[in-house]
């Protein structure tokens, strides 16, 4: 801190000659002038304070008065648009710092309790805090042309409104949001806010989900489209909140109650026919009595084939939603990628046999880079040919078979390895005590050399070299081993020693890079 005070002497004061008359000729003094620093000038200390931030932000003890030095500091070299960044920083970082607090899960009852009561001492005193930056922050925009800080006072009341979600205080934050929305025009920042009150809906259940997605996320969405850096957020959360809805409504389809309520339509049914049958045998004052309750039963199965029909549509739209979103998050950038390639996956190999899931994953193939289902490439190449897959659509094997030709062709040393292990999944040694007890899937392995087929005119020299390695490691695992024999040398036989260097095969290497 002596140093950034130092600094910061030198930015305010700078020497400059005095120009009044002097008596003594050849003399020269000079005056301290104090100098509001420019934003060049703070690029140094702003860069050494961000520093101290990150190591200082999980320990209240030295955040809080690093954060009071800085606004001192600021407010005497009179800096005032630094100062104003300065209170919009230390209020979002105080209403985080609670968050990364240590919280122990093990120890005495007593202690527990006691570090509870800190816990929430320190909490509100951090919230205090960022009220109070927030209160300064709105101070200094009122008494400036709002016109000249638009940005920052309309950012100054989202932090205001995420505060008061953090303090719990849910529904206040909701109307403040959709008070930012009404009454600010920022568009670029608008979508956030869309994003945020959507968010807060879904959490607190305050809104039906159509009102949420059409009315927040969708215009989320469609504010972003501007911004490229933001369309990747805005489409995870999108998708991450419809398939959340998607799995709700997969779960009440495969309730008890819902198949309790599918036992007594199909008895309602089955009593319709009944009804429908003594009508035609009845005499006239029968059928005034049947005939009501056959429009009775009518009535009610219709209700319910409908409410049915609409929960199976509205099942189909969240999983449409989801998809899409995932796939457009993965097209425009990179920060949910792991995150959002498991849960695609994972809806695919759940789904595989929906249409609309096949031709979502027939167009991801298409768009997406093929890099980001390395991570997954044992998985995705274990399901090529499955017969688990055979009451399903033969689609979704196409569609497999082509994801993986893809990252074949793309990245050859992560994915013709998985190939080669299924072609040769039928290779058994012949004395193997448990041969009998090995099932081999032979769509797989047929599957798996169809594929190195179409991709020897891609990577012909490659696959040759990497199934004569595949195979030297086959024989050597088939070799003949005693114990006795384990500290001595095994001698390999001719025919592995005189093969030539493979020089195109050679091990993954995590950066793809491989031309040396």
């Amino acid at each position: 801190m002596l140093d950034h005070l130092s600094m910061a002497w030198e930015l305010r004061w700078k020497f400059c000659p005095d120009q009044a008359p002097k008596s003594n000729v050849g003399t020269e003094e000079f005056n301290l002038v104090p100098a509001v620093p420019k934003r060049n000038q703070l690029e140094l200390l702003s860069k050494e304070w961000n520093f101290i931030l990150c190591q200082t932000e999980r320990n209240l003890d030295l955040f809080e008065p690093f954060l009071a030095f800085r606004r001192g500091l600021l407010k005497i070299l009179g800096s005032e648009e630094h100062l104003i960044e300065h209170l919009f920083q230390s209020a979002s970082a105080l209403r985080k710092v609670g968050s990364l607090l240590y919280f122990p899960t093990t120890g005495p009852l007593c202690l527990f309790a006691s570090y509870i009561m800190i816990i929430f001492w320190i909490q509100g005193l951090r919230f205090s805090l960022a009220a109070a930056s927030l209160y300064e922050l709105k101070e200094l925009c009122c008494h400036r042309d709002q016109q000249t800080v638009p940005s920052t006072y309309f950012l100054s009341k989202l932090e205001e409104a995420k505060l008061l979600r953090a303090q719990g205080q849910h529904d206040m934050a909701i109307g403040l949001g959709k008070y930012i929305l009404k009454n600010h025009t920022d568009e670029r920042n608008k979508s956030d806010v869309y994003r945020l009150v959507g968010k807060w809906l879904a959490e607190t259940r305050s809104s039906n989900s159509r009102t949420i997605i059409e009315d927040y996320l969708n215009h989320s969405v469609a504010l972003d489209k501007k911004y490229m850096s933001r369309q990747c957020r805005t489409h995870f959360h999108l998708a991450h909140y419809t398939y959340n809805l998607f799995k709700s409504y997969e779960e009440r389809l495969s309730s008890n109650e819902w198949q309790a309520a599918l036992r007594l339509r199909k008895y309602k049914t089955k009593e319709l026919d009944t009804l429908l049958k003594r009508l035609k045998n009845s005499s006239k004052a029968e059928k005034s009595d049947y005939g009501a309750k056959i429009q009775e039963l009518q009535k009610q199965l219709a209700l319910d084939r409908e409410e049915a029909q609409k929960i199976q549509d509205d099942r189909d739209e969240f999983l449409s939603l989801a998809l899409e979103g995932y796939q457009r998050s993965l097209v425009v950038g990179g920060k949910y990628d792991l995150q959002v390639v498991f849960r695609l996956v994972s809806l695919w190999f759940n789904l595989f046999s929906r249409k609309q899931v096949v031709d979502s994953m027939i167009k991801t193939t298409k768009e997406v880079q093929s890099y980001k289902f390395i991570p997954l490439v044992y998985q995705i190449a274990s399901r090529l040919g499955s017969s688990k897959d055979a009451q399903g659509s033969t689609n979704f094997q196409n569609a497999l078979a082509s994801l993986l030709k893809k990252m074949a062709i793309d990245h050859p040393y992560h994915t013709i390895c998985q190939l080669l292990a299924l072609a040769n999944g039928d290779r058994v040694k012949d004395k193997q005590r448990s041969r009998s007890s090995f099932v081999v899937d032979m769509d797989k392995k047929l599957a798996a050399e169809n594929l190195l087929k179409e991709l020897s005119s891609f990577h012909g020299a490659l696959i040759r070299q990497m199934k004569q390695m595949v195979e030297i490691y086959i024989r050597l695992a088939e070799l003949e081993t005693r114990k006795e024999d384990t500290n001595k040398k095994i001698s390999l036989p001719r025919e592995f020693r005189s093969i030539c260097q493979l020089e195109l095969a050679k091990g993954s290497c995590c950066d793809c890079y491989y031309s040396s």
